[in-house]
């Protein structure tokens, strides 16, 4: 009885590890890398769309397709896939995205260019989605944290990879399609990973895969908490895009003379905050790490509407890359967290769709009020969008305290 009950007490030690860094896990974030590339890889679309014989009127709105039909599909696809199905879902969109990076060649007015943003948007959405569905399958409860530090370096990496290397790959391939091409090439290279996945969620994930209904949706959702912080998600991505969209104009009409940098220095900073941080988002009170956070990037873009020199630019890039490295990361362990295990894929690709919508809202609301008033009133603007995310925080964790 006694070298039984041992037996069982070293059995559990090597159950509770909870390892992070599995196969499965590395395998899943390289295959993350990859498609995020396939979007980094369009910053220069819009020159490419100017060369075309493509009505001036019609661009932006090209440009903000691919997002707007990943918004709208993405709640559609996302109670559906789950752990065990996520890699025939893979399998298929990843062959809609090859095809679809293949036909913008072909593609030269606006409705050619039309259909093919929305088969590439909907490839994307399908596979982006399938791809996180697996991965919240093999993460350890205890080290989400982590895990989605590591996720949200992954996902940063490519923006700060490609742009610089853009250029000279079109100088040296004779133009953008090419470079298309040779993206769609190196997406091949995804097929013999997935052959190195499991079909079934990992031993150690809680996560059923059951297929999540209207009515569980619905459940999900009448969670205060959860629904709190998908808001908050919306209101953080529709802030960040107008900087990441417009920063360069805004330096450049300030007399910054290369306000680039200011995206690298804090692209930079989020990595490193992310990379050193990980650990650390699990140990203190994450609610508390959001709201810090999100008052951070209050002040930072109260400061970025009333600059003045080239020096505090660029340190705002390193103030606020300090800000969003802490707060997306967080925001996203908060979702996984709160939410019952059989939701924790669901909400996690619910916090995607307010990325998306982020990121198309904020180009909108960006370009409207720069037309009508100026740079300053825009940044205000983001200043309030977030003090009204530091609300919702406050609330959620008033709602935790009640609990």
């Amino acid at each position: 009885m006694k070298k039984e009950s041992n037996h069982n007490q070293l059995t559990f030690k090597k159950d509770s590890k909870e390892a992070l860094f599995t196969k499965e896990f590395l395998v899943l974030n390289g295959i993350i890398f990859l498609v995020y590339c396939n979007i980094a890889i369009f910053f220069q679309f819009y020159q490419y769309l100017k060369s075309l014989s493509i009505e001036p009127e019609w661009i932006g709105f090209l440009i903000g397709l691919f997002s707007l039909t990943a918004l709208v599909i993405r709640p559609f696809v996302s109670p559906i896939l789950n752990p065990e199905n996520a890699i025939k879902w893979i399998y298929i969109s990843l062959i809609a995205v090859i095809i679809s990076l293949l036909l913008y060649y072909p593609a030269k007015g606006q409705l050619s260019m039309a259909f093919v943003r929305i088969m590439h948007g909907a490839a994307y959405v399908i596979m982006a989605t399938a791809v996180i569905a697996k991965v919240v399958g093999v993460i350890p409860p205890k080290r989400s944290g982590e895990a989605f530090g590591m996720i949200s370096v992954i996902t940063l990496l490519p923006y700060a990879v490609i742009p610089p290397i853009l250029p000279p790959l079109i100088k040296k391939f004779d133009g953008f399609i090419p470079v298309l091409y040779l993206t769609a090439l190196i997406l091949v290279f995804v097929f013999p990973l997935l052959f190195l996945l499991k079909g079934k969620k990992s031993k150690q994930s809680a996560i059923p895969s059951d297929r999540i209904h209207l009515n569980d949706l619905i459940e999900d959702l009448s969670d205060k908490r959860i629904l709190l912080l998908l808001i908050i998600s919306l209101l953080l991505f529709t802030a960040f895009t107008p900087i990441f969209y417009f920063i360069k104009s805004y330096g450049e009409s300030v007399g910054i003379t290369n306000p680039g940098w200011f995206f690298t220095i804090s692209t930079f900073t989020e990595i490193a905050v992310r990379v050193f941080g990980g650990r650390m988002f699990d140990k203190f009170n994450k609610s508390v790490l959001l709201f810090i956070s999100l008052f951070g990037l209050m002040v930072g873009y109260i400061l970025l509407a009333n600059i003045k020199g080239i020096l505090l630019f660029y340190w705002l890039g390193f103030f606020f890359g300090l800000s969003w490295g802490g707060a997306l990361p967080v925001l996203n362990s908060l979702i996984f967290d709160i939410s019952l295990p059989r939701f924790r894929a669901l909400n996690t690709n619910l916090g995607l769709e307010m990325f998306q919508g982020g990121f198309f809202l904020g180009p909108f609301i960006g370009g409207f009020f720069i037309a009508n008033w100026n740079y300053s009133v825009l940044y205000y603007f983001c200043a309030t969008l977030i003090v009204v995310g530091m609300a919702f925080t406050f609330m959620v964790t008033k709602i935790d305290r009640r609990s």
